[in-house]
Protein backbone atom coordinates (compact mmCIF):
# COMPACT_ATOMS: atom_id res chain seq x y z
CA UNK A 1 0.00 0.00 0.00
CA UNK A 2 1.43 3.74 -1.02
CA UNK A 3 -0.05 6.42 0.82
CA UNK A 4 -1.62 8.78 -1.45
CA UNK A 5 0.21 12.11 -1.34
CA UNK A 6 -3.07 14.17 0.19
CA UNK A 7 -2.75 11.37 3.10
CA UNK A 8 1.05 12.15 3.24
CA UNK A 9 0.42 15.97 3.65
CA UNK A 10 -2.16 15.14 6.47
CA UNK A 11 0.21 12.95 8.49
CA UNK A 12 2.97 15.73 8.16
CA UNK A 13 0.34 18.17 10.02
CA UNK A 14 -0.10 15.30 12.54
CA UNK A 15 3.13 14.91 12.96
CA UNK A 16 4.07 18.94 13.23
CA UNK A 17 0.78 19.23 15.34
CA UNK A 18 2.06 16.01 17.86
CA UNK A 19 5.52 17.72 18.25
CA UNK A 20 4.43 21.55 18.66
CA UNK A 21 1.17 20.51 20.98
CA UNK A 22 3.82 17.92 23.14
CA UNK A 23 6.03 20.23 24.12
CA UNK A 24 4.20 23.53 23.97
CA UNK A 25 1.45 22.21 26.00
CA UNK A 26 3.92 20.55 28.47
CA UNK A 27 5.33 23.77 29.15
CA UNK A 28 2.35 25.53 29.85
CA UNK A 29 1.61 22.71 32.38
CA UNK A 30 4.84 23.14 33.78
CA UNK A 31 4.15 26.63 33.99
CA UNK A 32 0.83 26.78 35.26
CA UNK A 33 1.31 23.60 37.91
CA UNK A 34 4.50 25.01 39.67
CA UNK A 35 4.08 29.13 39.48
CA UNK A 36 1.08 29.71 38.57
CA UNK A 37 -0.87 27.13 40.50
CA UNK A 38 -2.42 29.69 43.03
CA UNK A 39 -4.24 32.15 40.67
CA UNK A 40 -7.59 31.66 39.08
CA UNK A 41 -5.81 32.08 35.27
CA UNK A 42 -3.07 29.42 36.32
CA UNK A 43 -6.37 26.91 37.06
CA UNK A 44 -8.30 27.63 33.56
CA UNK A 45 -4.97 27.37 31.62
CA UNK A 46 -3.60 24.66 33.06
CA UNK A 47 -6.75 22.67 32.73
CA UNK A 48 -6.86 23.71 29.17
CA UNK A 49 -3.66 22.45 28.19
CA UNK A 50 -3.70 19.41 29.86
CA UNK A 51 -7.17 18.55 27.03
CA UNK A 52 -5.24 19.91 24.36
CA UNK A 53 -1.97 17.30 25.99
CA UNK A 54 -4.30 14.43 25.74
CA UNK A 55 -5.52 15.16 22.31
CA UNK A 56 -1.91 15.63 20.94
CA UNK A 57 -1.03 11.94 22.84
CA UNK A 58 -3.68 10.52 21.07
CA UNK A 59 -2.55 11.65 17.25
CA UNK A 60 0.15 8.93 16.59
CA UNK A 61 -2.58 6.35 16.54
CA UNK A 62 -5.21 8.26 15.10
CA UNK A 63 -2.90 8.76 12.14
CA UNK A 64 -1.90 4.60 12.10
CA UNK A 65 -5.19 4.14 9.73
CA UNK A 66 -4.09 6.63 7.25
CA UNK A 67 -0.60 5.09 6.88
CA UNK A 68 -2.27 1.72 6.76
CA UNK A 69 -5.00 1.93 4.61
CA UNK A 70 -7.26 2.65 6.84
CA UNK A 71 -6.52 -0.83 8.99
CA UNK A 72 -6.74 -0.59 12.59
CA UNK A 73 -4.04 -2.44 14.57
CA UNK A 74 -4.77 -1.73 17.82
CA UNK A 75 -7.55 -3.58 19.00
CA UNK A 76 -11.37 -3.13 20.46
CA UNK A 77 -10.54 -1.12 23.54
CA UNK A 78 -8.14 1.87 21.81
CA UNK A 79 -10.54 2.05 18.82
CA UNK A 80 -13.24 3.59 21.53
CA UNK A 81 -10.45 5.09 23.59
CA UNK A 82 -8.49 6.83 21.26
CA UNK A 83 -10.85 8.29 19.47
CA UNK A 84 -12.70 9.35 21.95
CA UNK A 85 -9.90 11.37 23.51
CA UNK A 86 -10.74 14.22 20.85
CA UNK A 87 -14.36 14.23 21.37
CA UNK A 88 -13.44 14.65 25.08
CA UNK A 89 -10.48 17.42 23.56
CA UNK A 90 -13.46 19.16 22.42
CA UNK A 91 -15.81 19.09 24.90
CA UNK A 92 -13.49 19.83 27.94
CA UNK A 93 -12.17 23.14 25.98
CA UNK A 94 -15.27 24.62 24.75
CA UNK A 95 -16.89 24.16 28.43
CA UNK A 96 -13.80 25.47 30.02
CA UNK A 97 -13.38 28.50 27.41
CA UNK A 98 -17.29 29.60 28.33
CA UNK A 99 -16.42 29.17 31.80
CA UNK A 100 -13.10 31.33 31.39
CA UNK A 101 -15.44 34.16 29.29
CA UNK A 102 -18.13 34.27 32.57
CA UNK A 103 -15.08 34.39 34.62
CA UNK A 104 -13.40 37.54 32.65
CA UNK A 105 -17.56 38.76 32.08
CA UNK A 106 -17.75 38.59 36.01
CA UNK A 107 -14.47 40.51 37.00
CA UNK A 108 -15.31 43.95 34.89
CA UNK A 109 -19.17 43.49 35.60
CA UNK A 110 -19.36 42.05 39.27
CA UNK A 111 -16.10 43.37 40.79
CA UNK A 112 -17.21 43.39 44.18
CA UNK A 113 -18.39 39.47 44.12
CA UNK A 114 -15.53 38.64 42.28
CA UNK A 115 -13.73 39.76 45.29
CA UNK A 116 -15.03 38.36 47.99
CA UNK A 117 -15.88 34.98 46.19
CA UNK A 118 -13.71 34.12 43.08
CA UNK A 119 -10.68 31.67 44.51
CA UNK A 120 -8.44 29.23 43.03
CA UNK A 121 -10.74 26.95 45.05
CA UNK A 122 -13.98 27.61 42.61
CA UNK A 123 -12.15 27.27 39.81
CA UNK A 124 -10.75 24.39 40.30
CA UNK A 125 -14.21 23.01 41.54
CA UNK A 126 -15.92 24.80 38.43
CA UNK A 127 -12.75 22.84 36.17
CA UNK A 128 -13.69 19.64 38.04
CA UNK A 129 -17.35 20.01 36.98
CA UNK A 130 -16.63 20.79 33.21
CA UNK A 131 -14.52 18.16 32.93
CA UNK A 132 -17.15 15.34 34.55
CA UNK A 133 -19.79 17.46 32.22
CA UNK A 134 -17.40 16.61 28.85
CA UNK A 135 -16.74 12.97 29.74
CA UNK A 136 -20.69 12.53 29.60
CA UNK A 137 -21.15 14.12 26.10
CA UNK A 138 -18.15 11.91 25.32
CA UNK A 139 -19.76 8.51 25.86
CA UNK A 140 -21.82 8.05 22.88
CA UNK A 141 -18.52 8.12 20.87
CA UNK A 142 -17.13 5.77 23.59
CA UNK A 143 -20.15 3.39 23.42
CA UNK A 144 -20.80 3.18 19.51
CA UNK A 145 -16.96 2.75 18.68
CA UNK A 146 -16.06 -0.36 17.64
CA UNK A 147 -14.01 -2.07 15.46
CA UNK A 148 -15.44 -4.29 11.98
CA UNK A 149 -13.43 -6.84 10.01
CA UNK A 150 -13.91 -6.26 6.18
CA UNK A 151 -13.88 -9.89 4.46
CA UNK A 152 -12.87 -8.36 0.97
CA UNK A 153 -10.25 -6.13 1.80
CA UNK A 154 -9.23 -7.99 4.70
CA UNK A 155 -8.88 -5.19 7.15
CA UNK A 156 -9.92 -4.22 10.60
CA UNK A 157 -11.57 -1.05 10.11
CA UNK A 158 -11.81 1.51 13.52
CA UNK A 159 -16.05 2.85 13.06
CA UNK A 160 -19.13 4.39 14.51
CA UNK A 161 -21.42 2.07 14.11
CA UNK A 162 -24.86 2.24 15.49
CA UNK A 163 -26.84 -1.48 14.06
CA UNK A 164 -27.01 -1.30 18.17
CA UNK A 165 -30.06 0.37 18.40
CA UNK A 166 -31.77 -1.40 15.48
CA UNK A 167 -33.92 0.80 12.85
CA UNK A 168 -33.47 3.94 14.77
CA UNK A 169 -29.79 4.13 13.90
CA UNK A 170 -29.72 6.84 11.36
CA UNK A 171 -32.11 8.91 13.42
CA UNK A 172 -29.11 8.14 16.60
CA UNK A 173 -26.78 8.97 14.38
CA UNK A 174 -28.05 12.66 13.38
CA UNK A 175 -29.44 13.20 17.10
CA UNK A 176 -25.51 12.36 18.25
CA UNK A 177 -23.87 14.69 15.44
CA UNK A 178 -26.60 17.33 15.71
CA UNK A 179 -26.18 17.10 19.96
CA UNK A 180 -22.45 17.17 19.50
CA UNK A 181 -22.57 20.44 17.08
CA UNK A 182 -25.52 22.30 19.82
CA UNK A 183 -23.08 20.54 22.92
CA UNK A 184 -19.72 21.36 21.79
CA UNK A 185 -19.81 24.76 19.62
CA UNK A 186 -23.20 26.89 18.69
CA UNK A 187 -24.66 26.35 22.31
CA UNK A 188 -20.86 27.84 24.00
CA UNK A 189 -20.53 30.14 21.00
CA UNK A 190 -23.56 32.21 21.97
CA UNK A 191 -23.04 31.80 25.59
CA UNK A 192 -19.36 33.21 25.06
CA UNK A 193 -20.64 36.17 22.67
CA UNK A 194 -23.16 37.52 25.24
CA UNK A 195 -20.12 37.10 27.85
CA UNK A 196 -18.03 39.16 25.77
CA UNK A 197 -20.54 41.89 24.64
CA UNK A 198 -21.73 42.83 27.82
CA UNK A 199 -17.81 42.70 29.54
CA UNK A 200 -16.47 44.75 25.87
CA UNK A 201 -19.56 47.16 26.66
CA UNK A 202 -18.34 47.89 30.26
CA UNK A 203 -14.58 48.43 29.44
CA UNK A 204 -15.75 50.83 26.54
CA UNK A 205 -17.00 52.98 28.96
CA UNK A 206 -14.46 52.17 31.58
CA UNK A 207 -11.42 51.56 30.51
CA UNK A 208 -9.57 48.84 31.77
CA UNK A 209 -5.74 48.63 30.44
CA UNK A 210 -4.72 45.58 32.36
CA UNK A 211 -7.98 43.14 31.53
CA UNK A 212 -8.34 44.54 27.52
CA UNK A 213 -4.63 42.98 27.27
CA UNK A 214 -6.07 39.32 29.11
CA UNK A 215 -9.17 39.98 27.08
CA UNK A 216 -7.41 40.31 23.68
CA UNK A 217 -5.45 36.77 25.13
CA UNK A 218 -8.75 35.12 25.45
CA UNK A 219 -10.45 36.57 22.63
CA UNK A 220 -7.76 35.18 19.99
CA UNK A 221 -7.64 31.98 21.88
CA UNK A 222 -11.93 31.15 21.37
CA UNK A 223 -11.66 32.57 17.92
CA UNK A 224 -9.13 30.00 17.16
CA UNK A 225 -11.13 27.13 18.70
CA UNK A 226 -14.14 27.90 16.87
CA UNK A 227 -12.64 28.43 13.78
CA UNK A 228 -10.39 25.03 13.50
CA UNK A 229 -13.97 23.41 14.92
CA UNK A 230 -16.53 24.53 12.66
CA UNK A 231 -15.36 22.74 9.59
CA UNK A 232 -15.26 19.17 11.83
CA UNK A 233 -18.58 20.07 12.50
CA UNK A 234 -20.32 20.95 9.88
CA UNK A 235 -18.76 17.71 7.64
CA UNK A 236 -20.22 15.40 10.76
CA UNK A 237 -23.40 16.87 10.12
CA UNK A 238 -23.30 16.07 6.05
CA UNK A 239 -22.43 12.43 7.01
CA UNK A 240 -25.28 12.19 9.57
CA UNK A 241 -27.47 13.76 7.53
CA UNK A 242 -26.98 12.48 3.67
CA UNK A 243 -27.18 9.39 2.16
CA UNK A 244 -24.35 7.09 1.64
CA UNK A 245 -24.46 7.50 -2.17
CA UNK A 246 -25.21 11.06 -2.45
CA UNK A 247 -22.73 13.40 -3.95
CA UNK A 248 -22.30 15.03 -0.32
CA UNK A 249 -21.95 12.13 1.60
CA UNK A 250 -18.41 11.02 -0.77
CA UNK A 251 -17.92 15.05 -0.72
CA UNK A 252 -17.89 14.64 3.07
CA UNK A 253 -16.12 11.45 3.49
CA UNK A 254 -12.94 12.79 1.40
CA UNK A 255 -12.85 15.95 3.77
CA UNK A 256 -13.09 14.12 6.58
CA UNK A 257 -9.63 13.36 7.62
CA UNK A 258 -8.65 17.43 6.26
CA UNK A 259 -11.47 18.25 8.44
CA UNK A 260 -10.17 16.60 11.45
CA UNK A 261 -6.15 17.75 11.13
CA UNK A 262 -7.51 21.24 11.18
CA UNK A 263 -9.44 20.66 14.19
CA UNK A 264 -6.46 19.22 15.88
CA UNK A 265 -4.13 22.30 14.80
CA UNK A 266 -6.23 23.91 17.86
CA UNK A 267 -4.64 21.34 20.33
CA UNK A 268 -1.11 22.86 19.37
CA UNK A 269 -2.15 26.95 18.84
CA UNK A 270 -2.48 28.01 22.13
CA UNK A 271 0.92 28.01 23.40
CA UNK A 272 2.07 29.69 20.53
CA UNK A 273 -0.87 32.29 21.10
CA UNK A 274 0.24 32.74 24.51
CA UNK A 275 3.92 33.28 23.66
CA UNK A 276 3.67 36.00 20.76
CA UNK A 277 0.94 38.00 22.87
CA UNK A 278 2.60 37.80 25.92
CA UNK A 279 3.92 40.80 27.22
CA UNK A 280 7.31 41.76 26.53
CA UNK A 281 7.84 38.99 23.66
CA UNK A 282 11.08 39.44 22.58
CA UNK A 283 13.23 40.68 25.25
CA UNK A 284 11.31 37.93 28.11
CA UNK A 285 12.09 34.54 25.23
CA UNK A 286 16.09 35.14 25.03
CA UNK A 287 15.61 35.27 29.00
CA UNK A 288 13.02 32.36 29.63
CA UNK A 289 10.14 31.00 27.85
CA UNK A 290 9.15 30.52 31.68
CA UNK A 291 9.03 34.16 31.93
CA UNK A 292 7.26 34.49 28.38
CA UNK A 293 4.40 32.15 29.25
CA UNK A 294 4.03 33.60 33.20
CA UNK A 295 3.59 37.15 31.52
CA UNK A 296 0.60 35.84 28.99
CA UNK A 297 -0.71 33.89 31.51
CA UNK A 298 -0.87 35.39 35.43
CA UNK A 299 -2.44 38.55 34.00
CA UNK A 300 -5.04 38.04 37.21
CA UNK A 301 -6.61 41.10 39.14
CA UNK A 302 -7.66 38.85 41.69
CA UNK A 303 -4.98 35.99 41.54
CA UNK A 304 -5.66 34.90 45.47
Amino acid sequence: YEVPPSYRAILALYALIFLLGVLGNAAVIWVTAFELRRTVNGVWFLNLSVADLLCCLALPFLALPLARDHHWPLGGFACKLLPSLTILNMFASVLLLTAISADRCALVTRPVWCQNHRSPKLARAVCATAWLLATCLTLPSFIFRTTRWDVFSEKTTCVLDYTAVGRHQRLTELLTAAARFLGGFLLPLVLITVCYGLLLARLHTKGFARSQRAVKLILVVISSFFVCWLPYHVVGLILASSSPRSPWFKGASDADPIVAGVAYVNSCINPIIYVIMGQDFKAKFWRSWRAVLRGALSDDPSST
